[in-house]
C-alpha cells in the first residue's frame, strides 16, 4: 500500500512539475531558417525568365569584372547578324593588344570561323579572340567599346563601363560594373542563340587554318572531373585572380524555373564555387516557379447592361503570369487585386479591354495582364430603348419639367381664353351700340 501510495505522489508531482515536457508534441516543427547568406561580398541570384530577385547582396556597389566584356563581345557579334561560318583572318595589329594567351593559342595569320571564336571566348577565355570579334565588327577596338557601352545602357545595365573587350585589369582600369548588371547581361546572353549551349562544354574542338585542336574550360563547376562539378549548374563564365575577385555566373535549371547565379570573392576559387553551390541548392530548395495565371484563364465574371441572350462577361487574362516565390508560401497568400468596373454596357466585342488583375506577395508585385472579354455580346436594342424611354419617364426632373410646361400651357391658353373672351363681349357690346343708333 506505501509502495503504491508513493508512485502515485512522484507521477502527481512530475505532473505538476514537468506538464509541458510529459505533453509535449514530439513532431515540433523546427525553428524558422536563419536569412540566407554566403561569404563573397558580391552575390546575386535571380529568375531569369521573370527577373524575380532570390537574393542579393551589395549587388549595386561597383566592383570590376573581368569575364563581362567577353560575354558582351559574344553578345555583340550574335546580334550583328553575321554569317558566323564566316572564315576570318587574324593580324598582327589584332593580335598585338592581347596580353595572355589562351588555350586557343591564336597567332596572326591564322583563319578561323567566327563561331570558333565564340568558342573560344566562351570556353577558353580567350582574349585574342575578343580583340579579333571587335575589330571585324567595328573597324577598331575603341569603336567597338563605344557600341558595347551603349548597347549595355540599352540593356538596362546603367552602372557597367567598359574600358576594353578583352576582361584584362590594370591598377587605372575604369571598367566597372554591379551584381545587378551582370545578372542583366547574362540573362540578355540567355535569350540569344549559342552562348549558353557553348559557354557549358568542359573542351571544345576549333578549326585553325584547316586543321583541328582543342580548347578546355576554366570553369570547374561544369567539370565532371572536378571537385567542384555541381550537376545542376551549367555556364555561363568565369574569371578572375586573387589581385582581380574571383568571379562566377552560373545557370541552374530545375523543372521550369531557370536560375541566374553570380558570385565574387577575394580569396579563392574554392571558396566561390563553395558559395555558387549554396546559392544553387538554396535558390532551386527554398523557391518554386509556380504560374499565377494561364493566358486566357478566367478571373471574373461582371454584369452587362443590355446584353442580348447574356447578363454577364467572363474577363480572361491577355497574359500568362508566373513567379519565382519561397516554397513555403502557400497560394492562398497571394494577393490577387482585380481593378475592374462595377458593370459594362454591351456591346462588348471579344478581345474588348475592361480591367487588369495584379498579383504580388509582400508588397512585391510580381505581374500584371489586362483582363479582357471573353466572347461577344451584342446589343439588345428592343430593351435598351426599353430601359431609356423608363428612365426617361422615371426621372423626376422629367416629371417636373412636363408638369411645369403644362401648368404654362394651361395657364397660358387660360389667360388667353379670358382675354378673347372680353375681347369678343367688347366687340359684341359695340355692335349693339351702333345697332341701337342706327335711324330707324
Amino acid at each position: 500500500m506505501k509502495k503504491s501510495l508513493s508512485v502515485i505522489l512522484i507521477i502527481a508531482f512530475l505532473f505538476v512539475m514537468f506538464p509541458a515536457a510529459l505533453f509535449a508534441d514530439e513532431t515540433e516543427e523546427e525553428p524558422a531558417k536563419e536569412n540566407f547568406d554566403v561569404n563573397a561580398p558580391f552575390a546575386a541570384v535571380v529568375n531569369a525568365d521573370t527577373g524575380t530577385e532570390l537574393f542579393t547582396k551589395n549587388a549595386d556597389t561597383p566592383f570590376f569584372c573581368a569575364f563581362l566584356p567577353r560575354i558582351m563581345t559574344c553578345i555583340m557579334l550574335v546580334e550583328s547578324g553575321l554569317d558566323l561560318s564566316t572564315e576570318i583572318s587574324l593580324t598582327s595589329e589584332m593580335m598585338s593588344v592581347s596580353h595572355d594567351k589562351s588555350s586557343a593559342n591564336l597567332v596572326a595569320g591564322n583563319k578561323i570561323s567566327l563561331y570558333d571564336l565564340m568558342k573560344c571566348i566562351l570556353v577558353a577565355n580567350s582574349q585574342e579572340a575578343c580583340i579579333a570579334v571587335a575589330v571585324t565588327l567595328a573597324g577598331s577596338v575603341s569603336d567597338f567599346i563605344v557600341k558595347m557601352n551603349l548597347r549595355a545602357r540599352e540593356l538596362g545595365a546603367e552602372s557597367t563601363a567598359f574600358t576594353n573587350v578583352t576582361g584584362q585589369y590594370s591598377s587605372t582600369t575604369k571598367q566597372t560594373t554591379t551584381a545587378y548588371d551582370v545578372i542583366k547581361i547574362c540573362s540578355h546572353a540567355l535569350t540569344l542563340e549559342y552562348i549558353e549551349d557553348l559557354s557549358n562544354y568542359r573542351y571544345l574542338e576549333i578549326t585553325v587554318n584547316n586543321a583541328k585542336r582543342s580548347i578546355y574550360t576554366h570553369n570547374s563547376i561544369i567539370d565532371r572531373n572536378s571537385a567542384y562539378y555541381n550537376k545542376k549548374a551549367s555556364g555561363l563564365a568565369i574569371s578572375g585572380n586573387n589581385t582581380t575577385g574571383y568571379a562566377l555566373v552560373s545557370v541552374a535549371v530545375d523543372k521550369a524555373m531557370r536560375i541566374v547565379c553570380f558570385a565574387l570573392c577575394y580569396t579563392s576559387a574554392a571558396e566561390l564555387y563553395a558559395d555558387m553551390t549554396e546559392m544553387i541548392n538554396f535558390s532551386l530548395t527554398e523557391y518554386s516557379y509556380r504560374t499565377l495565371i494561364q493566358k486566357h484563364a478566367p478571373v471574373v465574371e461582371i454584369p452587362v447592361v443590355f446584353g442580348k441572350e447574356r447578363d454577364t462577361v467572363t474577363l480572361v487574362s491577355n497574359a500568362t503570369i508566373s513567379a519565382s516565390l519561397p516554397s513555403s508560401v502557400p497560394d492562398s497568400d497571394i494577393v490577387v487585386e482585380k481593378n475592374i468596373p462595377e458593370k459594362v454596357e454591351a456591346p462588348i466585342a471579344k478581345g474588348t479591354v475592361l480591367g487588369s488583375v495584379t498579383y504580388s506577395y509582400e508588397g512585391r508585385i510580381y505581374g500584371s495582364a489586362d483582363l479582357i472579354a471573353q466572347s461577344d455580346i451584342s446589343l439588345d436594342v428592343i430593351e435598351s430603348y426599353s430601359t431609356a424611354i423608363n428612365e426617361f419617364f422615371s426621372n423626376k426632373y422629367i416629371w417636373a419639367a412636363i408638369i411645369t410646361v403644362i401648368t404654362v400651357v394651361i395657364f397660358y391658353s387660360t389667360v388667353l381664353y379670358i382675354k378673347n373672351r372680353k375681347k369678343m363681349r367688347r366687340e359684341e357690346s359695340s355692335k349693339r351700340d351702333r345697332i341701337t343708333k342706327m335711324p330707324r
